[in-house]
């Protein structure tokens, strides 16, 4: 197993002309090369890091090619570094101009985002180890269309959200035979969250979205991995919904292709409970044997609809200052080398509130 961390296009940079607010974040793409020094002193293996459609095509039809120069240097010094490169090529954010086309219930958008996937493919894939091709596509419909955090900022708009994720199931599909083309690997980072209850009531809604990761889960069938994004269990019990850390839940997932835990961690400045995360997870990869296991996230950054408030981090961003964590310093340790250590299943709480991470 090789471990690793992520950072996201809105850790890069917070001036990219799409729908992220304005905000400079960590600024990774100007201060990266001290965040790589960092990543291999703590012994990462994998880098998962990302392009940004709307700065490569910030008007429809027409590519930047500094855009493209910038992340071509980028990758090319990641790369130069030795780590496996896993790159996403959609992470939450687009390009402002999708709105004007319909947003993700337009094939047209659609088309668009798979010709930006060539486009990639072709500048840049010499570089790419694994092509995540869209993260969380459906976390992104349901904070589209349903919560109303990000653009269109709907609210509980099923059927826009089901039309929605339709066409990005397509897309998926398209990206994925352009990218074998070229002779890519490819993925993407489904958000896996298994959801459970006693009461009859919410055994709809249970029934529901275990039903939605079944379906990603089979999609996984024609790409070269399945990258899970691996959190928390989901309960409905006395009319509320509560999350619960479980490690164990991981290896009830069933995949037809290779396990790529391409996201896991948890909200918390404890430090002593991080470390306890971190064990008990190590024991499931022990079982689980996925071939990635990458950490949500390098970098203190923004998370959708939160802002600020959770830290994932391995490392903190202080301003323009890289602050390394206790954790990132045993991390590798920690993963690799046999721990007996079991979390069990801890509920949320007020001193390590668990958000969703973005």
């Amino acid at each position: 197993m090789k471990v690793g961390a992520a950072v996201s296009p809105y850790q890069h940079f917070g001036f990219c002309g799409c729908d992220l607010p304005d905000e400079p974040g960590a600024q990774h793409l100007i201060f990266y090369e001290e965040d790589l020094e960092i990543a291999k002193s703590i012994g990462l293996d994998v880098f998962r890091t990302g392009v940004e459609w709307a700065l490569i095509e910030p008007a429809e039809g027409r590519y930047d090619k500094e855009a493209i120069r910038l992340f071509r240097q980028y990758l090319a010094d990641v790369k130069s570094k030795g780590f496996e490169m896993w790159v996403t090529l959609h992470h939450f954010t687009n390009p402002r101009w999708v709105w004007r086309r319909g947003g993700w219930e337009s094939r047209e958008v659609a088309s668009r985002f798979v010709s930006y996937v060539e486009l990639v493919a072709r500048e840049l894939g010499d570089l790419i180890d694994v092509a995540v091709i869209f993260n969380e596509p459906n976390m992104y419909t349901f904070l589209a269309y349903i919560k109303g955090d990000l653009p269109p900022h709907g609210f509980l708009s099923i059927k826009h959200m089901r039309r929605a994720q339709a066409v990005i199931d397509e897309a998926i599909a398209a990206a994925r035979d352009v990218l074998k083309s070229y002779g890519l690997k490819a993925t993407f980072a489904h958000s896996y969250s298994k959801f459970e209850s006693r009461s009859p009531v919410f055994k709809p809604a249970v029934y529901y979205l275990n039903r939605q990761n079944s379906k990603y889960l089979e999609m996984f069938r024609e790409m070269d991995y399945a990258g899970v994004n691996f959190y928390v269990v989901g309960r409905y019990d006395d009319f509320a919904l509560r999350f619960v850390l479980r490690p164990e839940a991981l290896l009830e997932v069933k995949t037809p292709r290779p396990l790529a835990v391409t996201e896991f961690g948890v909200a918390s400045r404890n430090e002593e409970f991080r470390y306890r995360y971190l064990c008990a997870m190590a024991n499931v990869f022990k079982k689980a044997k996925p071939v990635v296991a990458i950490w949500w996230s390098l970098l203190h950054g923004y998370e959708w609809g939160l802002g600020y408030q959770p830290f994932f981090a391995l490392i903190d961003v202080r301003g323009t200052k890289r602050l390394v964590t206790p954790l990132a310093r045993r991390f590798r340790e920690i993963l690799l080398s046999p721990h007996p250590c079991d979390l069990g299943e801890v509920e949320m709480g007020l001193e390590w509130r668990w958000e969703p991470p973005g």
